[in-house]
């Protein structure tokens, strides 16, 4: 049998999981809604609001149902409304005895900010009722639950009401529990009965008969084993009746789908982002290429493949880089890669020796450039040192590789 997950959705929030038959499953937690999320798995999810929130009537309705009694609901209950019947969402329920109509009269913007909480949460009720609604019956008595200041009363021939519970013995009186001819059944919180044990002693001079229950968890499970056993109207029809298939899917997944997303596109732009500096220092380098190749070979004009054309040019003076100018130009490469900052303003080849004119902000630039050569097995001699609007100008032997 189906398991469901109650959730009260007053301040604290708290929840609780009840077998289908209305048996309770572990402890009443309390907390944010979020933390309730991960028990609605394979479960049914059932909302519990404040009872003070929702209006209950049993008007007499000249229709039946179908669109019209839609049309007529909120004209017959817009005396028993504080705000214009254009704010309000009316679930009707099915017609009984007689020909009075159950209702239930909620504000679009309380049930609205319900609906939105439980979804920021990935929680998506199937059926919201008042907790009023969800009070026991007694053919005999009027039932009334004591919890957190409130009182709520069932009476036996009417509708059930949520009262301030301060002071009780006004609350007694206006919910009409008093006269020898009441009967009342009283559920109590454990805390309300330990602050009100006095009074609510006292009441049993004013009534028929008072027999009081204490609820050491509160009213939560009392509330859901009745609205197992005989569910009342769901505030969650018309525009606000729970969605199948696909989109109720959606809505409990929507959450975790954003953040999917997000993490795909925070790693396609990491990929795009390495991508693009990737791309920036091949151009750099390709640019310390060039302009290598010019201080080398200042008479060709077009460049296509530095490389190629430094071999065909040292082919056709006759020798395959006997003296290794190619290997000191890769290593000159690699060196400027490894510290940026420095510029090569001229370059000399002669009988197997090269000579560079470098420009750097600073003296320390040129040792850092000694020492990355070092590391690679290349001789970096500054043969001297000038400075210059901006920094330095160095003259460096290049010996080959060691």
């Amino acid at each position: 049998m189906t398991q469901v997950l109650f959730l009260r959705l007053a301040e604290p929030v708290s929840w609780l999981i009840v077998e289908g038959s209305g048996g309770r499953l572990g402890p009443v937690s309390t907390g944010v809604l979020a933390d309730a999320a991960p028990l609605a798995a394979d479960r049914r999810v059932i909302a519990l609001v404040p009872g003070s929130e929702v209006v209950l009537a049993e008007p007499e309705l000249p229709v039946r149902g179908g669109a019209r009694l839609a049309q007529v609901v909120p004209f017959a209950l817009e005396e028993h409304l504080a705000g214009d019947v254009e704010g309000f969402h009316f679930a009707v329920g099915k017609v009984g005895e007689g020909s009075r109509t159950p209702v239930a009269a909620v504000e679009r913007r309380r049930l609205e900010g319900w609906l939105e909480a439980c979804a920021e949460a990935g929680l998506a009720p199937e059926a919201m009722y008042a907790e009023t609604q969800c009070l026991p019956t007694n053919p005999g008595k009027s039932v009334c639950v004591l919890e957190a200041g409130r009182l709520m009363v069932a009476p036996p021939d009417g509708l059930p009401v949520a009262l301030d519970a301060e002071p009780l013995t006004e609350a007694f009186a206006l919910a009409g529990l008093e006269g020898e001819d009441r009967h009342v059944q009283m559920f109590a919180a454990q805390e309300d009965w330990e602050a009100s044990q006095d009074m609510i002693e006292a009441l049993r001079e004013v009534t028929g008969s008072l027999d009081v229950q204490l609820l050491p968890d509160g009213a939560l499970p009392l509330l859901a084993g009745t609205a197992i056993a005989r569910p009342p109207i769901s505030l969650l029809t018309g525009p606000y009746a729970p969605r199948t298939g696909w989109a109720a899917a959606w809505r409990r997944w929507r959450l975790p789908a954003a953040l999917a997303a997000a993490l795909i596109v925070l790693h396609v732009g990491v990929q795009v982002f390495e991508i693009v500096g990737l791309a920036a220092e091949e151009r750099r380098l390709d640019a310390e290429i060039e302009q290598t190749f010019r201080v080398a070979m200042p008479g060709v004009e077009r460049i296509v493949d530095p490389r190629l054309q430094m071999q065909q040019r040292l082919g056709g003076a006759g020798g395959a880089d006997p003296a290794g100018l190619l290997g000191r130009l890769d290593g000159v490469a690699q060196t400027f890669q490894a510290v940026p900052g420095a510029r090569i303003r001229s370059l000399g080849w002669r009988d197997g020796k090269m000579d560079l004119r470098i420009s750097a902000p600073s003296g320390d630039l040129l040792g850092q450039l000694a020492q990355a050569a070092g590391q690679r097995g290349i001789a970096f001699d500054v043969q001297s040192t000038q400075p210059r609007e901006g920094g330095v100008e160095g003259m460096v032997s290049i010996g080959p590789p060691g």
